[in-house]
């Protein structure tokens, strides 16, 4: 469809923008023969083509099959537009085109003549170049066709880019003309595409439907609205092949079609019930519509199993799946059996049936526990139709969201939601709406809107049980997205709770290791709190941990079909990940996390996920795509945007987007980032004092957390607030201790780096290099480019011969503290920020650039990109 994305097709439409960008610029035209079989996305391409064509005139036609023997009847067709331009042309073109397209009397047609008038006729708008898009070209006319190809062989000269879709295996073998062979999609663009189009399928049948489609898109799309009732054409060869077959073998290839399991045997079964031979199906192998296998029965084209299963009347399509269904209950009992015979009844049932739905309610029961909720949801949607009970009803739509939100759908399950609350009032069904829509309002809406309808929502109902659960559900939607006034009231509202809400509850009081033990010793089974589980390890500082806790619950998620925890839990990895150092490995996960939230519809991930990718991007010096990041981050990445900023020596800057971002440090990794940041920027601008709070957070969080290396982090701030050189030495000497113990290496290597510097200005120039090396060495292997340069202009100053730098072949001779100046002048810091970073005098920074300057033969700042390599 035009303006939906072509999945899988990326090189095939980058082709053919390369053609009509070409053609645009002046650059001539083209011409690129789009084969492939039917259903494929050809059509689909022409459309793209279509929809990109601005600046340029368009003409589109197509092949008709019942057309296809009388000459010049697609060229008059592609022309009918064009028709009253013919007078414009030289008098024989004119002449010999009006004779083909049957304006003036017949006579004979000069082919030549005819081809030259066609070529002429679409050139002549002049200045602007065609587009030409012609459809089932298997279809065209021989004449027509000859014309078009004689047209598109001249076509580069003229501004004129012609885009030929044509099916394979039907003639035009030796057109000598560029082709582009269309392929099926793989399985994994064929998953997408499925998503897209019909998000509803089940998750137990999508493998199926991508095995049986093959990779043709149109096939995909047509099985999984076969499925779900809803009938769609197919291409008309393909019904006239199952229409021309004897009555028994259509109807046997409607068993096969409806069939999901795969065995020939239930096929016969099913056949022999309805009073069909399987010898019947000898009609359709003969025909070449199906080949026979003793284990298998296969289509010969996918497009052909659609057009198999509605090309028998509906009463014969129930028929078939109550046969299907029998078969399946003599066979036995088991969890699969027991499925597809409820799956059937429900695709033969007419109107209500509330036997079939209360079986098809009990087996999406089945479904969700042992293969997800995806699979469940369309059965629980099914079995609502069937129920003739209003509140019946609701409650099985409701079910069917709470199914589809866990599946990650969320627009199906808002609008099943919907279709709930419109159908019943019940309070344990008004309140399961409520929370699926809290839940979709967390990840697609207004993240802050979800605890709060919820809490609001608690207020409307009088039994305790149902107002509790809501108040619960508020808490965890409110604390997930750093809502602590709305938490806070909502959890003063409960007297008792669940683990969740003890663990959220010692959270809101910032016992971090409390909310811990509480999640981890009880070695929950539910998704959502192991989730939680996994954030507040996080939280706690224990990467190892939460790495290995979230990668088990990606795994258990995927496993189970809770596509909607998958990029939450992706996150926490990937901030795992990255505090470890594995930055190639948290790039991937941020990558996967993105595309699945994406996909899902979840923009609050699609924020978490970028904030986490602008962290990256700041420890590795990427400014441009730290701000870019940060900018669609929803406000989440001022901890990235500090850090950006201290690692490039502008700690003021540091300290301003630092501000917001510290205020909370019990919502996720950030906030604790920010907190460390605030410090360490505080110290650099010289201004402990906005420092003092988050370092008094900052050391109670780290005698909560127990964790090593942020008992470094506190003992290297303590060294540098004090002035006794003795206690900052036992500090920095403390913090070492506690960073050798493990943990995050970025920040031990900055402890080394502020280590070295100490050192250095205390004239401890050995030592201090020892120190620098060890930061450098970190710094490189991480890829944290400004802190590499910092840790070697650092060690140069400290002495240090032969440290790689692309200065080194400087015009002139700078002494090291001249050269930190000037790389530090470069970055657009001002003297006293540069004053702060080197811990000088803004005046000492103004001598060492007015000394600086006439060695390098600048005169200014704005000259010193041109003579100081980056």
């Amino acid at each position: 469809m035009v303006g939906e994305p072509l999945h899988g097709r990326a090189a095939e439409v980058a082709e053919i923008d390369r053609l009509l960008d070409r053609a645009r610029s002046g650059g001539g035209g083209g011409v690129l023969i789009l084969r492939g079989e039917a259903g494929i996305g050809k059509t689909a391409l022409l459309d793209h083509a279509e929809a990109r064509g601005s600046g340029m005139s368009v003409l589109r036609g197509s092949g008709i099959e019942a057309e296809s023997g009388i000459p010049f009847a697609a060229l008059h067709l592609l022309l009918s537009d064009r028709l009253d331009q013919i007078d414009t042309l030289p008098g024989p073109q004119a002449a010999a085109l009006r004779v083909a397209l049957g304006l003036a009397r017949p006579g004979s047609g000069d082919k030549l003549l005819i081809g030259l008038a066609l070529l002429t006729l679409l050139a002549e708008p002049a200045g602007t170049p065609l587009l030409c898009l012609i459809d089932d070209a298997q279809w065209l006319d021989r004449e027509s066709a000859d014309a078009l190809l004689f047209a598109a062989r001249r076509a580069a000269s003229r501004g004129i880019v012609f885009l030929i879709a044509l099916r394979d295996g039907d003639g035009w073998s030796r057109t000598g003309l560029p082709e582009l062979p269309l392929t099926g999609l793989d399985a994994a663009d064929a998953a997408r595409l499925l998503d897209e189009r019909a998000p509803e399928t089940p998750a137990e049948r999508r493998d199926d439907l991508v095995e049986q489609a093959r990779g043709n898109p149109l096939a995909l799309i047509e099985f999984a609205a076969a499925g779900s009732g809803r009938l769609a054409g197919v291409p008309a060869e393909f019904e006239r092949a199952i229409r021309d077959l004897p009555e028994p073998a259509r109807l046997l290839l409607a068993v096969a079609a409806a069939d999901d399991s795969g065995e020939p045997g239930v096929v016969v079964q099913a056949a022999r019930d309805l009073g069909v031979p399987f010898g019947a199906l000898e009609a359709a192998e003969d025909a070449g519509v199906v080949a026979v296998t003793r284990t298998t029965i296969g289509f010969r084209h996918p497009l052909l199993r659609a057009a198999a299963y509605q090309g028998v009347p509906v009463t014969r399509r129930i028929a078939v799946h109550r046969a299907l269904a029998e078969v399946h209950a003599r066979a036995g009992r088991t969890d699969q059996q027991a499925d597809l015979r409820v799956r059937h009844l429900a695709a033969a049932a007419l109107g209500t049936d509330e036997t079939v739905g209360a079986e098809l309610e009990s087996a999406a029961d089945d479904i969700w526990e042992r293969s997800g909720p995806s699979g469940a949801a369309s059965a629980y949607e099914r079995a609502a139709r069937l129920a003739g009970d209003p509140e019946v009803r609701a409650r099985r739509l409701a079910a069917a969201a709470e199914a589809e939100l866990a599946a990650g759908r969320l627009v199906q399950a808002r609008s099943l939601a919907d279709d709930a609350a419109l159908a019943g009032d019940a309070d344990e069904t008004r309140a399961r709406v409520d929370i699926v829509r809290a839940g979709v309002e967390l990840e697609h809406g207004v993240p802050q809107a979800a605890g709060r309808l919820l809490l609001e929502r608690a207020l409307t109902y009088s039994a305790q049980p149902v107002r509790a659960r809501l108040l619960e559900e508020a808490v965890f939607h409110a604390w997930s997205c750093g809502d602590r006034a709305t938490a806070v009231q909502a959890r003063d509202g409960l007297t008792a709770g669940s683990v969740m809400l003890q663990a959220l509850s010692a959270l809101l009081d910032e016992d971090v290791t409390k909310a811990r033990h509480l999640l981890t010793d009880t070695c929950p089974e539910d998704e959502r709190l192991r989730l939680l589980a996994a954030e507040v390890t996080l939280l706690a500082g224990d990467d190892a941990a939460a790495a290995e806790m979230s990668a088990h619950l990606v795994a258990r998620c995927r496993r189970r079909g809770l596509l909607g925890l998958v990029p939450r839990a992706l996150a926490v990895q990937a901030w795992s990940r990255l505090f470890l150092g594995e930055h190639d490995e948290a790039r991937a996960l941020t990558r996967e996390a993105l595309e699945i939230a994406e996909r899902t519809g979840q923009r609050r991930q699609v924020a978490v996920v970028k904030s986490i990718q602008a962290r990256q991007a700041a420890i590795e010096g990427d400014e441009v795509g730290c701000r870019a990041l940060s900018a669609s981050a929803d406000g989440r990445a001022g901890d990235a945007l500090g850090l950006l900023a201290l690692g490039l020596g502008r700690p003021e800057d540091a300290l301003e987007h630092l501000q917001d971002a510290n205020r909370d440090a019990t919502t996720g990794p950030p906030e604790v980032l920010a907190l460390i940041d605030s410090v360490g920027a505080a110290i650099t601008a010289d201004r402990p004092g906005a420092g003092t709070e988050p370092m008094a957070r900052l050391e109670a969080f780290a005698r909560d957390a127990g964790q090593p290396w942020l008992d470094g982090v506190a003992s290297r701030f303590r060294a540098l607030l004090t002035d006794d050189p003795d206690e900052a030495e036992r500090h920095f000497t403390l913090a070492l201790a506690s960073h050798r113990e493990g943990g995050r290496p970025f920040e031990r290597a900055r402890t080394e780096l502020l280590y070295g510097e100490w050192l250095r200005r205390s004239r401890r120039r050995a030592q201090a290099r020892a120190r620098l090396r060890a930061a450098l060495d970190i710094f490189e292997r991480l890829g944290a480019a400004p802190w590499a340069e910092r840790a070697r202009s650092e060690l140069r100053a400290a002495g240090q011969g032969g440290v790689r730098t692309g200065g080194d072949d400087l015009p002139g001779q700078l002494t090291a503290q001249e050269m930190q100046v000037v790389r530090l002048a470069m970055t657009g810091a001002t003297n006293r920020q540069i004053a702060a970073r080197l811990r000088l005098s803004h005046r000492t920074v103004a001598y060492h650039l007015y000394k600086a300057f006439p060695k390098l033969g600048v005169a200014s700042r704005a000259e010193l990109h041109r003579h100081v390599p980056a």
